[in-house]
């Protein structure tokens, strides 16, 4: 049945005895070797041992009850032989790269108009590269109205010379085309000279060059007219519009101005940010310069992102660690910089980071977790489990760290269990142990 039961039986002698548990349901079946139990003669014998254990507890043994342990649910990790990175820790920072933050400004001074979409762009908003974010409508004095006037009458006559050159280039080609068929007809039954012939087919080359150069004109006339009309949005008038074009596909962060306020020139109206890639930059000594391998590996840590850990320069990792070749004469640091995916945006430029770098291997005997390594008056120790309701302190001496395993040189044997989550409730229990161990409650 669930919850806490006494097996109840009888073994055939005393002494030591070999223990095994099996478990056999639907669900699972196992079998847990529970080690060497001692069987006693009668009740007695077993007080009597009993009460010799309980008299000379080991030194720093702390009692800690199961039904402590699986209301806070302890866990427990083996210490075990491990291969572990000697990494280098650096910090460093979340920066935006080169080229993925555009500024818009304004050409000239003017009045901030909508694109034709009807609206400006807004902070947080998606953009494609090439996208108009609005239009610059400058100013225009009397002198410039009449200059604009005089430009678009002159523009207007130039359209009609344009369209009568083209239609007069179209007859003298039709012309052309049907006088020299008639006159190589006439030329196969010899009725006309070569002579003839060949001044038709001058004729029909000259209207053909006449047609291409009013085609080339009419077409540059077609891009003026095309011109004029983006600038003045298609309505009559001679009002102007320059756009604002987004040279890349980013996020709007700023969008600093309101529709119809006046504008100047190099002044800031949008920005624009591509926050798919950031850089992490970190700052490593002079002094350490010489750790570094031909093709270093790290991870980058983030301060407030403590369960996001990166992989650089590995294979199935992101990008490569490459060093600046330029050494700040203040700190007497480099610069380390790797670009990292940001598809979730969840990377922030500002943001605090760490580089670990691997700089050598190390064959640790013994590792365990860093959840299991608590501080106590400033020194490293670890709570081992001697049996299921006893647990002892021990003071540690830690090698390389290695992301989430520590190498311990001293206090800690290999295949030993030491309390990793709920340990700092093990070590309040040493502090206070006949809370925690006054007996069984059933």
């Amino acid at each position: 049945r669930e919850g806490l039961f006494t097996p109840e039986g009888s073994m055939p002698s005393a002494g030591p005895m070999p223990t095994s548990l099996s478990i056999e349901s639907d669900q699972v079946r196992e079998t847990l070797d529970l080690g060497e139990f001692v069987v006693h003669e009668n009740d007695d014998g077993a007080r009597h041992a009993a009460d010799a254990v309980a008299s000379d507890p080991p030194a720093g043994s702390v009692p800690f009850l199961l039904e402590q342990q699986w209301k806070l649910k302890l866990m427990l990790a083996e210490a075990q032989p491990r291969a572990l990175t000697r990494r280098l820790v650096v910090p460093a920072s979340v920066r935006t790269p080169e080229g993925a933050e555009a500024v818009i400004t304004p050409p000239l001074a003017g009045r901030l108009l909508p694109p034709d979409e009807g609206k400006l762009v807004t902070t947080g908003e998606r953009i494609e590269s090439g996208r108009v974010l609005g239009f610059i409508e400058p100013p225009l004095g009397a002198s410039d109205l009449a200059q604009l006037r005089a430009l678009e009458l002159e523009l207007d006559v130039r359209s009609l010379d344009v369209t009568r050159t083209l239609s007069e280039a179209l007859a003298r080609l039709e012309f052309g085309e049907r006088e020299h068929a008639r006159l190589s007809r006439l030329h196969e039954h010899q009725l006309s000279t070569q002579q003839e012939l060949d001044e038709a087919e001058r004729n029909l080359r000259v209207a053909r060059g006449d047609i291409e150069s009013a085609n080339a004109m009419k077409a540059a006339l077609d891009r003026l007219l095309s011109e004029r009309s983006a600038r003045t949005g298609g309505s009559p008038g001679f009002a102007m519009r320059l756009p604002l074009l987004s040279p890349l596909a980013g996020t709007v962060v700023a969008s600093t101005k309101l529709q119809g306020a006046s504008v100047e020139p190099g002044e800031v109206i949008f920005r624009v940010l591509d926050t798919s890639h950031v850089w992490v930059e970190g700052r490593i000594s002079e002094f350490d310069l010489h750790l570094l391998g031909e093709s270093p590996t790290a991870f980058a840590t983030f301060a407030a992102l403590p369960e996001r850990r990166v992989e650089i320069g590995a294979s199935g990792g992101t990008g490569a660690l490459s060093l600046l070749p330029v050494l700040d004469p203040e700190s007497r640091t480099a610069v380390l910089r790797c670009e990292v995916a940001n598809t979730d945006g969840s990377l922030k430029a500002g943001m605090l980071a760490e580089l670990e770098i691997a700089v050598a291997k190390v064959d640790a005997a013994v590792s365990i977790p860093v959840e299991a390594i608590l501080i106590d008056q400033g020194l490293p120790t670890a709570y081992v489990m001697l049996e299921g309701e006893l647990f002892q302190k021990r003071e540690l001496e830690l090698g390389v760290k290695d992301g989430d395993q520590v190498e311990v040189l001293r206090g800690i044997a290999a295949g030993e269990r030491v309390a990793t989550r709920g340990a700092y409730l093990v070590k309040l229990a040493a502090l206070s142990p006949q809370s925690f161990g006054a007996g069984h409650q059933h």
